[in-house]
């Protein structure tokens, strides 16, 4: 496959968003988590080869950047309590040595090999910068190289144009690449943010979040050097690094989040290059089915018939649930657990248009939104009775509890939810059911497509 940029984002570090660490403080960031894990799915879908990511919580130089060379970069969490969560990757080397070759006379980008690090009695290893991100994007399967660099806080445009250069480089080797710009916006948000406080904290992270969404850097060239120390951040200097690497690209933003639940501003935004975001033409038959019906809801207030087309497994009866999500939050969620129309086709075609119009927890979706929808379908299996929690797991089986008329669902392969007595008390919560309250308790299992 010819090299290219398949995909870029933003993404934030704090260690609480590593589950072993957070816990349940994990949930206090569940909007941040979610947009994170889709976004390392929609990058896997772009299948890139080398991950490079930029760090700011490596060792950092006032002259510029660094690049770290080692034949292989391991990582754990032992500065946080946790040694036994830990990953490592290969090095690039070729696309090292040339990324190293193209910036020589054009920006100072410092090799920084064992000999070097251990001048500054440092070693080369995975910081948290990089761990955090790279966990996600591990979990979601990545076994490909890295090339890692942190960034020059004296001049934030030798960033902007290291960004430029590894793409340039990526094309020439015929290297598919995916970029992972590591950072952390405002660190002073809140009055009870533990950096302290800044009321222009918030007007930083709008102002990153809307040249991401605008696609333009004109917000970031007019903060000060005084603006931003007041505010406190370690991921603007990342920032410029993945404008460089998209320059002279139109780009998709798929995933869009932000929140600052500890008064520390965390920002995602991915980015799909056109030529590398096929996401309309990858999706299932299903999940397509699903964005058709809402567009057609939304512009004749009628339904569309299943089309004459479709494979004989939509033609069957099936419960199926589709869920909507929009920058990384839910959107909406309708589905039914047991089929009651004529065909799984059907089924998809009015639980969409629930989804997007019914759903009481939102406002209905408006057609200016529909580009912005993440759209997943779910086709449930027939539940089957079970006499305990200990029959469930919550990676592979929803569950649903009933008392009378009362019923709760819960799917599978939630974020968060790992604990089968946690999904029935969810649940419980769902179908208004009391924890004393006896109930008769099912699972089943699904098939998700995206």
């Amino acid at each position: 496959m010819k090299g290219l940029l398949t995909a870029a984002g933003l993404f934030p570090h704090p260690p609480i968003m590593v589950p072993e660490i957070g816990g349940k403080e994990t949930k206090k960031i569940q909007q941040t988590m979610d947009a994170v894990r889709k976004s390392m799915k929609l990058i896997m879908e772009t299948d890139p080869e080398t991950v490079v990511v930029m760090s700011p919580h490596n060792l950092c130089l006032p002259s510029g950047p660094a690049i770290f060379i080692k034949e292989n970069l391991a990582g754990d969490l032992m500065y946080f309590g946790h040694p036994e969560v830990s990953m490592e990757f290969s090095v690039d080397q070729e696309l090292a040595e040339a990324v190293m070759k193209e910036a020589e006379p054009v920006i100072p980008l410092f090799r920084m090999d064992e000999a070097a690090a251990k001048k500054f009695g440092r070693k080369i290893e995975i910081d948290w910068g990089m761990f955090v991100p790279m966990y996600f994007l591990k979990e979601a399967a990545f076994k490909g190289n890295v090339l890692l660099f942190s960034p020059c806080f004296t001049n934030y445009d030798m960033n902007k144009v290291l960004g430029e250069i590894v793409t340039n480089c990526a094309e020439k080797l015929g290297r598919r690449i995916a970029i992972v710009a590591s950072g952390d916006l405002s660190h002073r948000l809140t009055k009870d943010s533990p950096n302290g406080y800044s009321p222009d904290g918030i007007v930083f992270d709008r102002g990153v979040m809307k040249a991401l969404e605008g696609k333009t850097m004109e917000p970031l060239l007019t903060m000060t050097d005084d603006f931003i120390e007041r505010i406190g951040m370690c991921g603007l200097p990342s920032v410029y690094f993945l404008f460089g690497a998209l320059s002279g690209k139109e780009w998709s933003i798929p995933v869009l989040s932000h929140e600052g639940p500890f008064g520390v501003g965390y920002g995602v935004c991915l980015c799909l290059p056109e030529e590398a975001d096929g996401r309309k033409e990858a999706h299932d038959i299903r999940v397509r089915l699903a964005r058709d019906s809402i567009a057609e809801y939304l512009k004749t207030g009628k339904l569309p018939k299943p089309p004459a087309d479709i494979p004989e497994e939509l033609k069957e009866r099936a419960g199926v649930f589709v869920s909507l999500h929009e920058f990384g939050a839910l959107r909406g969620c309708i589905g039914t657990i047991l089929p009651v129309r004529n065909s799984a086709a059907e089924e998809i075609i009015h639980n969409a248009k629930a989804a997007a119009s019914e759903d009481p927890r939102f406002p209905p979706v408006n057609p200016y939104e529909l580009d912005d929808l993440d759209i997943s379908v779910d086709v449930l299996s027939a539940p089957e009775p079970i006499s305990s929690e200990g029959d469930l797991d919550p990676k592979i089986y929803g569950v649903i509890v009933e008392r009378g008329f009362r019923r709760g669902l819960l799917l599978p392969d939630l974020p968060g939810i790992t604990d089968p007595r946690e999904q029935v008390e969810i649940a419980r919560r769902k179908a208004g059911i009391g924890a004393d309250e006896p109930v008769k308790m099912y699972r089943f299992t699904v098939r998700r497509y995206y």
